[in-house]
C-alpha cells in the first residue's frame, strides 16, 4: 500500500509519497472527507449527492459529481496517489486502509490522551456537507466529549485532581449542558479537598440545568454536594480534624509494609495522625532522646537487652529527625517489629514506605464565601473548634485569609486560635507580620528543621526565599547551587514539589518562606537575572508557548521589578517591561502592565521605543484613547523601526471611534512598515473594520487572508482571533449554523489558550447568536459572563456592546443607559453594524 495519511479531525488534510493534496473547492474537499470517512467502503452516486447537496439538490448534481471525481482523482495522483479512487458498477471508493484515516486511529487509540492528540479541530471543519455526513460529524463530536470524560476521570483516579479541575472548567464552558462534565469537576475538586468550590460548582450546574433544560441535578451531582456538606465530626480521643482520606491511606499502608514512615513540614500534623492511626501502638517520642534503643526500652518498661523479646509488635516511632540514622538502624536490627514513624525526611531504610502528609485543605482567600461554606475546608474547621468565640459570616474574610496565610498547618492554626480570646481573626491577620512573635513555637518547629540542614541546604534554603510563589528547578543552577542541595531541602519538608502546566515545581509553605527570609542571602541579582530572561525569551518565542511559565511566574516577575526599581536599573526596567507586552495582552493584566511602563518611561534607552508602544496598545485595551494616540505619537518618533506596530494602535483608536476610512488608512501603513506577521494582524483589524462598517464581502477576504498568513506562522490565538471575527461576518450576513460552528471552535481554542480577551469576545458574539434566534435564556447566560470578564479586564468598549445586547434580552433600560454612558465617556458610537441589526429587529 502506498504511504498514504488522511486527517479528518479538523480541516481535511491528506499526505502522500507526493506530498500534501490540494484541493480548492469545498465540495471537493467534502466528497474527498466522506469516501475517506466511510473508506474502504463503496458509496454510491445517489448517497453523495445527498451529502454534498442535501434535500434540494440541483438538476446538474450528479455531472457535477462526476466533475469532482476527476478533480479529486487528478489532485491524488499529482501527489503519487494513482488508483487510490476507484469507481465501480455501484459506485466510488477510496481503497485505502482504514488506519490511515485519523478516525480510526482515533477510536482505536490505547488511552484517551493518546486519542484526543488526533483532534486538531472541529471534524471536516471545512468541509459543507449534509444527511448522513452531518449525523457523522455529529458522532464524532460526541466521540470526543466521552473521550474527555474518560481523560478527566483518568486523571482524577490517579490523584491528578487540579489537572482535570482546570481542564474540566473549560469544558463546562464549551458544553455547559452536559451533566457529566459539572460532576467530573465537582468530584476533581472534592477530592482535591477543595469542598467549598465543588459545593460552588453543584450551585453553577443547578442554576444552568434549571434555567436552560428544566431539570434538577442528577444524583451523581447531588451525592458529590451531600459529600461535600457533611462534616464529620473531631475525634473525641486525639482531637483529629480532617485527615479521613490520609487515615485510610496510612491503615492500608501498615497492612502491606512493616515501615511506614509519615513525613512533612514542621507543625503539619504527623503525630497526631499517627496517633490516631495506630491507637494501640507504643508511642516512643524521640525529640528529647539520645538513644533510640533506650527510649524504646523505657516505653515498654523493659531493658535495652530484652529489646528482641517484642516480636510482632507495633510501635510508634515518634520525631525521628535528630537521631534519623539511628533509628533506620534500630528498625534494621527489629526486622520483626512493626513500626510507624514521623519524621520530616525519610529514614533511608529498605522496604520503608514513605506518607507525605499535607497541610489541611484552606479556601482561596480572594473568593467571597460565607461562614458555612469555608467550614467545609479542614483548616477552617480546625481554627473554629479551638478558637474562643462563635464567628458570623462577617468575620469569613478574615477567618479565609488567615487559614490560607497559615498555610493549613495544624500547629499554626492552633496557635493563632488560641489568640481569640483577646484578638479578633482580622486583628491576627494583620500581625502575621510578625508572625513568630505571634506564634512563638512555630519559630522552634521549623528552626529544628532548618538545625539539620547540610551547608549547601542551609545557604540554597536561604537564597530561594527571594522566590515569591515557587519556583523551577531551572533557577537553582542560576543561584550556583546544585540538585542535590534541593533534593535534600524536599527530602527534608522544608520545600515542596508539585506539578503545574506539566511542569516540576518547587514551593515553600508561606511559615517556612517567612523564617527562610530572616536569613542573609546574595541571591536576588542572580535570581532578577534569571526570571529577566525567562521574560525576553517567552517575548521572542513565536508559539507563545512560554508565556504559560511567565503566568506561573507572575509573583516573581513583580519581585524581580522591585528588584530593578529598588537598584535603580532603568535599563533592566525597559528590558523587562518591554518582555511582558504580550503576557501582560493575553492575561489580562492592562492595569499593571500600565503601572510598570510607567515606570519604565522614567527612564531612557534603546528599548524606549518599543515600551512606549506597549504603553499604547495597553492605553488603547482600557479605552483610554488620548494616553494611546500620545504614546503612538511618541513611539513615532522615538523609534521608526516601530511604525508598523504603532500604525496599527492609532488604526484601532480610530476604528473603536468610529472613524473607519482614517482605520483603514493607518492598517495599510502597518502593513507596507511591518514584518509578515505584523502584516497580518493588519490585514486582520481591516478586515474586523470593513465588518464593523458593515462591508462583510471586503471584510471576509481580509480575514480568511490573515487565517491564512497566522496559521502558517503558528500562530494560533492569532488565528483563532480572526476565526472569531469570521463567525462575526457569517451571524450578520445570516449563516447561523457557520457562525456557530466558528464560534464554538474559538471559545473553545481561546479556552485551551487561557486567553481571557478572547474568551470574553466570543461568549459574547455566541450570545448574540442566541438571542438573534430567540434563545433569551442561553443568550443572558453568555452574555452575563462575557460582561464579567470584560469588566475585570477594563475593556469598555466592548462592555459597551455586552450591555446593549443584554438590554435587548432583558429589556433592560437602565443597562442600555450604562452602555450609553460608557460610549459618551470614552468617545465611541455604536458600530454601524451593530445599528443597522438594531434597526432590523
Amino acid at each position: 500500500m502506498e504511504p498514504l495519511d488522511v486527517r479528518l479531525l479538523g480541516p481535511l488534510e491528506v499526505t502522500g509519497p507526493g506530498g500534501v493534496l490540494r484541493l480548492a473547492g469545498t465540495r471537493q474537499r467534502s466528497l474527498l472527507a466522506l469516501l475517506a470517512l466511510r473508506a474502504p467502503s463503496v458509496l454510491p452516486a445517489t448517497h453523495l449527492i445527498d451529502a454534498l447537496w442535501g434535500t434540494e439538490p440541483p438538476p446538474t448534481a450528479l455531472r457535477t459529481l462526476h466533475s469532482h471525481i476527476a478533480r479529486v482523482r487528478s489532485a491524488l495522483a499529482a501527489i503519487g496517489l494513482t488508483d487510490v479512487l476507484v469507481t465501480t458498477t455501484v459506485g466510488y471508493a477510496l481503497r485505502i486502509e482504514p488506519s490511515q484515516v485519523d478516525v480510526t486511529r482515533f477510536e482505536r487509540a490505547p488511552s484517551p490522551r493518546a486519542a484526543l492528540a488526533f483532534w486538531r479541530g472541529d471534524p471536516l471543519t471545512d468541509c459543507e456537507v449534509f444527511e448522513w455526513a452531518s449525523a457523522e460529524i455529529t458522532r464524532l463530536h460526541e466521540a470526543r466529549l466521552c473521550t474527555e470524560e474518560a481523560l478527566a476521570q483518568q486523571e482524577i483516579s490517579r490523584g491528578a485532581c487540579g489537572t482535570a479541575a482546570a481542564s474540566l472548567e473549560r469544558l463546562v464552558v464549551s458544553h455547559p449542558l452536559r451533566e457529566r462534565f459539572w460532576e467530573l469537576l465537582a468530584g476533581a475538586q472534592l477530592r482535591a479537598g477543595r469542598r467549598a468550590d465543588a459545593l460552588s460548582t453543584v450551585r453553577r450546574a443547578r442554576n444552568v440545568l434549571v434555567e436552560e433544560l428544566g431539570v434538577d441535578p442528577g444524583p451523581g451531582l447531588r451525592a458529590i454536594e451531600a459529600e461535600a456538606l457533611s462534616c464529620p465530626p473531631p475525634d473525641a480521643r486525639t482531637g483529629l480534624i480532617g485527615r479521613q482520606r490520609e487515615t485510610l491511606d496510612v491503615l492500608r499502608l501498615l497492612e502491606k509494609s512493616r515501615l511506614v514512615t509519615l513525613t512533612g513540614p514542621a507543625g503539619c500534623g504527623k503525630s497526631r495522625l499517627a496517633q490516631h492511626v495506630a491507637p494501640l501502638s507504643t508511642v516512643v517520642d524521640l525529640t528529647s532522646a539520645t538513644c533510640v534503643e533506650d527510649a524504646v526500652a523505657a516505653a515498654f518498661g523493659i531493658s535495652t537487652r530484652e529489646l528482641g523479646s517484642l516480636g510482632n509488635t507495633a510501635v510508634l516511632l515518634d520525631n525521628c529527625e535528630r537521631l534519623r540514622a539511628n533509628c533506620a538502624a534500630f528498625v534494621e536490627a527489629h526486622p520483626r517489629l512493626r513500626v510507624l514513624a514521623t519524621s520530616r525526611e525519610p529514614l533511608g531504610v529498605p522496604g520503608e514506605t514513605v506518607h507525605p502528609i499535607p497541610p489541611l485543605a484552606v479556601p482561596d482567600p480572594d473568593v467571597p464565601r460565607s461562614l458555612t461554606e469555608l467550614a467545609a475546608y479542614d483548616a477552617v474547621r480546625l481554627f473554629l473548634d479551638r478558637a474562643a468565640h462563635t464567628y458570623t459570616d462577617s468575620d469569613a474574610p478574615a477567618i479565609a485569609q488567615l487559614c490560607a496565610a497559615l498555610d493549613g498547618l495544624p500547629l499554626a492554626l492552633e496557635l493563632a486560635a488560641a489568640r481569640t480570646s483577646v484578638l479578633t481573626p482580622a486583628q491576627i491577620v494583620r500581625r502575621l507580620r510578625d508572625r513568630f512573635g505571634l506564634l512563638g513555637p512555630l519559630r522552634a518547629a521549623i528552626a529544628w528543621s532548618h538545625d539539620l540542614l547540610t551547608t549547601s541546604e542551609r545557604t540554597l534554603f536561604a537564597d530561594l526565599a527571594v522566590c515569591a510563589g515557587g519556583f523551577p528547578a531551572d533557577l537553582v543552577e542560576a543561584l550556583a547551587s546544585t540538585l542535590d542541595a534541593l533534593t535534600g531541602l524536599v527530602s527534608k519538608s522544608l520545600v515542596r514539589v508539585s506539578r503545574v502546566a506539566g511542569e516540576t515545581r518547587f514551593s515553600m509553605l508561606e511559615t517556612v518562606h517567612a523564617f527562610a527570609c530572616e536569613q542573609a542571602t546574595e541571591a536576588h541579582a542572580r535570581a532578577a537575572g534569571f526570571f529577566l530572561d525567562l521574560a525576553e525569551r517567552a517575548e521572542a518565542d513565536p508559539t507563545g508557548t512560554l508565556l504559560d511559565e511567565l503566568r506561573v511566574e507572575h509573583a516573581n516577575l513583580r519581585r524581580t521589578m522591585d528588584w530593578f526599581t529598588t537598584t535603580g536599573d532603568t535599563a533592566k526596567i525597559l528590558r523587562l517591561v518591554v518582555a511582558l507586552n504580550r503576557y501582560w495582552h493575553r492575561t489580562g493584566n492592562y492595569r499593571e502592565g500600565r503601572q510598570w511602563l510607567t515606570i519604565a518611561l522614567r527612564g531612557s534607552g534603546p528599548l524606549r521605543g518599543k515600551a512606549l508602544a506597549s504603553a499604547a496598545a495597553l492605553a488603547l485595551l482600557e479605552c483610554d484613547y488620548r494616553e494611546a494616540v500620545r504614546y503612538a505619537s511618541d513611539g513615532l518618533e522615538a523609534d521608526p523601526s516601530q511604525a508598523g506596530r504603532l500604525h496599527r494602535l492609532l488604526g484601532s483608536v480610530a476604528r473603536e471611534r468610529g472613524n473607519y476610512e482614517t482605520a483603514l488608512h493607518h492598517y495599510q501603513e502597518a502593513a507596507r512598515a511591518s514584518s509578515p506577521a505584523h502584516a497580518a494582524y493588519a490585514r486582520q483589524l481591516a478586515g474586523a473594520t470593513s465588518w464593523l462598517a458593515g462591508d462583510f464581502d471586503v471584510a471576509e477576504a481580509d480575514l480568511q487572508a490573515s487565517l491564512k498568513s497566522l496559521r502558517e506562522l503558528g500562530d494560533r490565538r492569532g488565528a483563532t482571533s480572526s476565526l472569531a471575527y469570521l463567525g462575526a461576518v457569517a451571524w450578520y450576513r445570516g449563516d447561523e449554523l457557520q457562525a456557530r460552528r466558528l464560534l464554538d471552535e474559538a471559545l473553545d481554542t481561546f479556552g485551551e489558550l487561557e486567553f481571557k480577551e478572547g474568551i470574553a469576545w466570543a461568549l459574547n458574539l455566541l450570545g448574540v447568536v442566541e438571542q438573534g434566534t430567540g434563545n433569551a435564556a442561553k443568550a443572558r447566560s453568555l452574555l452575563e459572563r462575557s460582561l464579567t470578564l470584560h469588566r475585570e479586564l477594563g475593556d469598555r468598549w466592548r462592555q459597551a456592546s455586552v450591555l446593549e445586547a443584554l438590554a435587548t434580552v432583558t429589556r433592560n433600560g437602565a443597562l442600555r443607559a450604562e452602555a450609553a454612558a460608557i460610549r459618551a465617556e470614552i468617545g465611541a458610537p455604536v458600530p454601524v453594524v451593530e445599528r443597522d441589526l438594531a434597526r432590523a429587529r
